[in-house]
């Protein structure tokens, strides 16, 4: 636990930059007390509302490290408890009554949650979020330097055309990355195929194109470089993962994506 805060606490110390956060909503910071950080790294303030990073994963045990949710809640309860901060909301509570937001510590710029990231504390989820540039910048630098939970065979980056790799993996969260073999078509999805017939694959269902289409993705630019893919795991069919929206989707080799041109096929 001592080497992650040491970790956390550096990065906390080189965090200031004028930019940071600049691609995020513009909204009012207010200043709020932190009283508790729940194992879901939820956040209980002292006038009563519950805030939730939108952009994390909660922790997850894993074979090495199965105290993870114990001392990451630890960690982040020594980072925030009992501290005033400044909380700046993104968008209204959800159905458990959490409201989505961003903490900065005093004097900070960049939030609590990519700091988080930036420690290897937690990982991105599979939900679009608000600053996600932010966000997944921070996780990369993490992932890079193995640091936290990449350093964890459990959460290691999956090689798409390595499915054996898979067996473990059902249910929870991952990141695969690879080049797509084909792409296959029924009514009611798409299917973007990795490797052979039984490899690893995944697929966007019809009512789910359009968000895909609006941010530039064709045929011609998913097969143009190597993805890198985010998402929970399904053994049953495959190895297999569902695409929901477009910020599952990252190219790794490529520049950023244009808007798909029109003699582009479409999803």
């Amino acid at each position: 636990m001592r080497s992650l805060i040491v970790v956390l606490t550096c990065l906390i110390a080189g965090s200031a930059s004028p930019a940071a956060g600049a691609a995020c909503p513009d909204v009012k910071r207010e200043r709020v007390e932190v009283v508790s950080v729940g194992d879901r790294l939820d956040i209980l303030l002292a006038d009563g509302r519950l805030i939730a990073f939108p952009a994390l994963e909660p922790p997850r045990a894993s074979p090495a490290e199965p105290e993870r949710v114990r001392t990451t809640t630890a960690q982040v309860q020594a980072l925030l408890q009992g501290k005033i901060v400044f909380l700046q909301p993104l968008g209204a509570a959800d159905r458990w009554g959490r409201v989505p937001a961003r903490l900065f510590l005093p004097d900070q710029d960049e939030p609590v949650d990519e700091l988080l990231l930036g420690a290897g504390l937690a990982m991105r989820g599979a939900g679009a979020a608000p600053c996600e540039d932010d966000a997944r910048a921070a996780e990369n630098a993490a992932r890079d330097a193995a640091l936290g939970l990449w350093a964890d065979p459990a959460f290691a980056v999956l090689a798409a055309d390595r499915p054996q790799d898979f067996a473990g993996r059902d249910g929870v969260l991952a990141v695969v990355e690879g080049r797509i073999a084909s792409i296959g078509r029924t009514p009611p999805r798409t299917y973007l195929n990795f490797g052979a017939w039984g490899g690893f694959h995944a697929s966007i269902a019809k009512r789910n194109w359009p968000a895909f289409e609006r941010a530039g993705f064709s045929e011609a630019n998913l097969r143009a470089g190597k993805l890198r893919l985010r998402g929970i795991v399904d053994l049953e069919r495959g190895p297999h993962m569902e695409l929901f929206h477009p910020e599952q989707i990252e190219f790794m080799d490529e520049p950023p994506r244009d808007a798909a041109k029109a003699s582009d096929r479409k999803f």
